[in-house]
């Protein structure tokens, strides 16, 4: 009877927490005998940070812009180069137009930190066309490419985030250079190739704090224009944009000097010890997450054979590292198992933020199921992996970014796994 009950237990406390694929998981047991289910809570877990100092920043689908500077991140120095594309060589204009004036629309997807101060936007003109510097035929962020010395144009301005883009009127000079090309015989604008032989695009800098910025490539130039003498309000249009096809890139810096991570050198482990106990994970600044959960054989060395029906690493978002609005989480980063020399093994599963604490910033943290990297672990087979924490690639770039570090003794870091004995 005493045995019945028991079972009747296991399979309502079971049939509560997970779904029926985990039940289908489960080992046949023979319950005649008594047996328990334990939860183990190991703590002795160890964070280091680790950057690497080259990026693909052209294959992404915005460019990047903004001077920000963050006491955990750094400063983070980002200028898109680019060019445009001719789509239409059908201008409107001719030997009699007149050019009324001409103006960059500067078009944002989106921005992080603070929106109201006011900063300065300089336009550089490029001296040169774009090209590849290697055999991939990608752009890195440490590349330059030379400019004109002084800027095009320099502007106070303010992002909105109510508006979708910035206008900057510009030269007149630089305008009649380009609508003078428009018309007679040269027709440069026929030909994208002679286009960008005359200019090659645009290098964008932001001077003072600002916000950092996805620039779209639905950015363009609108050159105004309008027959003499002409009564009518209103002005022809003539765009170039961006455009998906033309190269462009993002040249990123980010200084540390001034960050608990200052000392941290490129390509070797950084202890969460050497840098006041916190490790970071930023795809701007190139850096990502390994976890070590210490020697956990010791679990599996019972007289009996047993079964790992769940386990879980917590791990917390250090408490005034961010904040709800201008400076929100990070919300999801890849999670990879690699072996001692950081060498990615397989990839794991993508963590998303399981609970978000806008108040105390306490309770803000990422709950991970590792319990297939835990069995090999209690095994014995691949005591020296690690877990890889890197913040998700994706089309656009990620202006977010993840300190690890403990908060209380409540919301800590941990692992937390859940054993069923099996006889």
């Amino acid at each position: 009877m005493k045995s019945r009950i028991t079972l009747c237990l296991l399979v309502l406390i079971l049939s509560s927490c997970y779904e029926n694929s985990f039940l289908e998981e489960i080992p046949e047991v023979d319950l005649e005998d008594d047996f328990f289910i334990s939860k183990v809570e190991a703590t002795d877990i160890t964070y280091s940070s680790y950057f690497q100092d080259s990026m693909v920043t052209s294959t992404k689908e915005t460019f990047l812009l903004g001077n920000n500077t963050n006491e955990y991140r750094g400063t983070v120095t980002a200028r898109p180069y680019f060019e445009f594309e001719i789509t239409t060589s059908n201008t409107g204009i001719d030997d009699e137009t007149v050019l009324d004036s001409i103006v960059f629309v500067l078009k944002i997807d989106g921005s992080h930190f603070d929106t109201l101060p006011e900063f300065t936007l300089n336009i550089y003109q490029l001296a040169q066309r774009l090209e590849y510097q290697n055999d991939d035929e990608v752009f890195y962020e440490f590349e330059t490419f030379p400019t004109y010395t002084s800027p095009l144009v320099s502007k106070k301005v303010q992002y909105l985030p109510s508006q979708d883009s910035i206008r900057i009127t510009l030269p007149m000079e630089f305008g009649s250079l380009l609508f003078e090309k428009a018309k007679g015989s040269e027709k440069l604008f026929e030909s994208n190739e002679d286009f960008l032989d005359f200019f090659p695009g645009f290098m964008l800098e932001v001077s003072g704090q600002s916000p950092l910025m996805l620039v779209s490539k639905e950015s363009y130039i609108s050159i105004y224009h309008k027959a003499p003498l002409e009564l009518i309000e209103e002005d022809e249009e003539y765009k170039i944009s961006i455009g998906d096809y033309a190269l462009g890139y993002t040249h990123i810096e980010v200084d540390r000097s001034r960050t608990p991570f200052s000392a941290a050198p490129n390509y070797v482990q950084s202890p969460a010890t050497e840098s006041e106990s916190l490790a970071i994970a930023d795809e701007l600044g190139n850096s990502a997450i390994r976890i070590d959960l210490g020697d956990l054989t010791y679990l599996g060395d019972v007289p009996y054979d047993y079964y790992i029906s769940e386990a879980n690493i917590y791990i917390p978002v250090k408490r005034g590292t961010y904040d709800g609005k201008l400076n929100a989480p990070l919300t999801q980063f890849d999670v990879y198992v690699i072996d001692k020399n950081n060498n990615t093994k397989s990839y794991l599963s993508q963590a998303t933020l399981t609970s978000f604490d806008a108040i105390f910033q306490e309770a803000t943290y990422f709950k991970i199921p590792i319990s297939a990297f835990i069995k090999s672990q209690i095994s014995g087979s691949r005591q020296t992996d690690g877990l890889w924490l890197e913040v998700t690639a994706g089309t656009s770039f990620n202006m977010g970014y993840l300190i690890v570090g403990e908060n209380s003794t409540q919301y800590k870091s941990k692992l937390e796994i859940t054993i069923i004995p099996l006889n």
